[in-house]
């Protein structure tokens, strides 16, 4: 325990350094960016914008100084959030092209919505599929199943309920009894063992859950997401106003 301790907090301490630095070169990035809004291709009007919401994300992050353990996330700005979407800009800040030697499948319900902050279920989605991908970089030719990742979603009433899955070699049990810990859930030499205990952080902000299921080809991970609950008294307010 004193080691994790000392380890987050060497963690806080680096990113409170480079945080300044860093956001300075994202701002100039972000000006340069802007430039190529004005540029009459196609291609660039296409990728332009992607590229500038990618930097204003980045910089949001550096603003707050998310640091793990040491400092807590702002509260969920939670609204109704097309999944769809979300997962495509997911696919693309991944790097995972349609041309992409890892296979990609999004199988979301038509049309689903939940109730989430936007940037935070990126967040989530982004840390689970970049694992599932580090996952099978290190597959070969041998390997029964193609290297894929499957983003499943649907809801069962005033729960929604997210699945990513890979084909990759799955989650070795030394990893399981420390999942969502941070520095303790990574099982790959260099991993930080981040990704899934900022992804638990953010999902329980939401009241909601993730989880580890068994029994599956690779690793799935399975995220429920609540609605809020509707609180009368506000209801009532709004019928008495109109």
């Amino acid at each position: 325990m004193l080691h994790q301790k000392s380890r987050l907090a060497a963690l806080g301490l680096a990113v409170s350094k480079i945080n300044h630095d860093l956001r300075n070169l994202l701002a100039s990035s972000q000006l340069l960016s802007d430039q190529l809004a004005s540029v009459p291709d196609p291609r660039v009007q296409r990728f332009a914008p992607k590229l500038m919401r990618s930097l204003e994300r980045a910089i949001a992050f550096c603003q707050s100084t998310l640091s793990y353990g040491r400092a807590q996330e702002a509260p969920p700005d939670r609204r109704m959030v097309a999944v769809e979407q979300v997962v495509g800009e997911v696919r693309e800040s991944a790097g995972l092209a349609s041309d992409a030697a890892i296979g990609w499948v999004s199988a979301i319900e038509r049309g689903l919505l939940i109730d989430a902050d936007p940037d935070h279920l990126f967040r989530i989605l982004l840390n689970l599929v970049r694992n599932a991908a580090q996952a099978l970089e290190g597959q070969t030719g041998d390997d029964v199943a193609p290297p894929q990742i499957r983003i499943t979603g649907r809801r069962e009433g005033a729960v929604a309920i997210l699945e990513v899955s890979d084909t990759g070699p799955g989650v070795p049990q030394r990893a399981k009894d420390h999942l969502f810990e941070a520095f303790q859930g990574s099982s790959r030499p260099g991993g930080s063992g981040l990704g899934l205990a900022i992804a638990a952080e953010l999902v329980r902000a939401h009241d909601g859950d993730i989880a580890l299921v068994e029994g599956t080809i690779g690793a799935t991970f399975r995220i429920t997401l609540p609605d809020r609950p509707v609180e009368l008294h506000s209801i009532r307010s709004e019928r008495a106003r109109a």
